[in-house]
């Protein structure tokens, strides 16, 4: 070509010309002559970066989709538990795996609550300072409370049974026992009645001990519809040590009494039918007998045993 020096490059950057030219022959080429990969590897690094941060983003955006949908999260609440005033609501069940603190816990208005464990369930109440005032424990065949104090307490908010280690109190007009054993009670009880109920037959009994009854005015004994029985293997004993004893009854019968012998004899009374009247004497150690109504109330002498 017309006007170009001797030796100059033919073609456009590095288009081969067939020459050889000094300036290619030598040791360090020029930077445009590298391959097309290597001369934008910046930008491939940068496009890869981005690239794998829109796929953490995408799966950052799945992740969290998947977690509200599985918890059912919404702005009231999530799942069956609902965020109202003062507390949270539940709707349906609840597992608890370790421990539940609350200040309390309440049904539906018409709903009934049910807890369920499958070896026990414990209630323990407890101080700011960890320790513990009362606890209540269901076991599996067995109820276990304590505390200072256990009351039950009716729909009206009275008093029906409380139970302390000085006392048991029960609030109700009776407490019934039915059952063939009865209520066995170790040391004494305090009551203004005691009572059977209609139909039934009232006992008071010890079977190895003795029985006290003890009042500080009078104790009063009363069947209205039937008799009262004392009975006892050894002696009975009936004292008053200021006052007196008094049976107040139109007739009083005291069946088994020994008969002494007569000592005299009366003259035989033809125009008097014979009747069986006895005198009620008594020797001087109180033994009561019988003698005949015309005898004197004294026992024969050569009967020793008589009044021992």
């Amino acid at each position: 070509m017309a006007g170009e020096a001797p030796g100059a490059i033919h073609g456009w950057g590095c288009t081969p010309t067939g020459d050889t030219t000094p300036a290619l022959a030598g040791d360090n080429p020029k930077p445009g002559c590298l391959p097309v990969l290597l001369r934008g590897w910046r930008k491939t690094a940068l496009f890869c970066i981005l690239a794998l941060l829109m796929v953490l983003i995408f799966l950052n955006i799945g992740l969290t989709l998947w977690i509200i949908s599985s918890l059912k999260l919404r702005m009231g609440g999530f799942g069956p538990i609902n965020i109202v005033k003062g507390g949270l609501e539940l709707q349906g069940q609840a597992f608890v795996m370790d421990n539940l603190v609350a200040s309390s816990i309440s049904s539906s208005a018409g709903q009934p609550i049910t807890v369920h464990s499958h070896r026990n369930f414990t209630v323990v109440v407890t101080e700011p300072e960890r320790k513990e005032t009362a606890k209540l424990v269901l076991k599996r065949d067995s109820i276990e409370c304590s505390g200072r104090m256990f009351e039950v307490r009716d729909a009206l908010g009275g008093e029906v049974f409380r139970a302390s280690h000085d006392e048991v109190r029960v609030f109700s007009d009776s407490l019934a026992v039915d059952g063939p054993g009865g209520l066995a009670v170790k040391t004494a009880v305090q009551t203004p009645s005691v009572r059977a109920p209609p139909g039934s037959d009232l006992q008071l009994e010890s079977l190895t001990r003795h029985l006290e009854l003890i009042a500080p005015q009078s104790i009063h004994l009363e069947s209205r519809a039937g008799g009262i029985d004392v009975m006892a293997h050894s002696n009975i004993k009936l004292d008053s040590v200021v006052g007196a004893l008094k049976i107040d009854t139109p007739s009083i019968y005291i069946s088994n009494l020994k008969e002494a012998v007569k000592t005299e004899s009366a003259p035989p009374t033809k125009h008097l039918r014979p009747q069986k009247v006895y005198q009620l004497c008594a020797c001087a150690s109180g033994k009561l007998f019988l003698a005949a109504a015309d005898a004197s109330c004294a026992a024969n002498n050569a009967d020793t045993d008589f009044c021992r």
